[in-house]
């Protein structure tokens, strides 16, 4: 599981980034920047913004594989011991894991809708997006925690 989730991770950051370099130079001058909470696009920039999501994207990846690497020094809603240490450590990374991943595909999501926008393709995100957000993240943090608690 934990492998499948950093080559997805690592697919949508790569997705990102192809998906920026193959379309930049068929984009208008100016391309959708915000969306609102029913999808459309509200703001515009320059098509020079579209960089943003994949350079986040990309720190936010390097970042979060680094920490990653010492859940000894996570905050942890147990006390750690001996023999809880293991569990919970394999939780904590299991969980930075599965955010980086839904990060990472959240953001190509919005590179691929954005460069749709911009070239006419598709009108808007629609609805579903935000909602699906907020019940991954907040899922899988309440899952987490859950689980941490449950067996200490």
């Amino acid at each position: 599981m934990d492998y499948a989730m950093e080559i997805l991770a690592a697919l949508g950051l790569l997705t990102m980034l192809v998906l920026c370099v193959l379309h930049y130079g068929q984009l208008p001058e100016q391309i959708p920047t915000h969306f609102g909470p029913d999808g459309r696009a509200d703001a515009f920039g320059s098509k020079s913004t579209l960089w943003i999501l994949p350079g986040l994207g990309t720190l936010m990846f390097v970042v979060m594989t680094f920490i990653n690497r010492r859940p000894d020094r996570f905050n942890y809603t147990v006390k750690i011991t001996p023999e809880n240490a293991e569990r919970q450590y394999s939780m904590a990374t299991r969980f930075i894991r599965a955010m980086k991943t839904l990060v990472m595909l959240l953001f190509a999501f919005l590179v691929w809708y954005t460069i749709g926008i911009a070239q006419n393709q598709t009108e808007g995100l629609g609805f579903w997006p935000l909602p699906f957000l907020l019940i991954a993240t907040l899922g899988t943090t309440f899952f987490y925690i859950f689980r941490s608690v449950a067996r200490k």
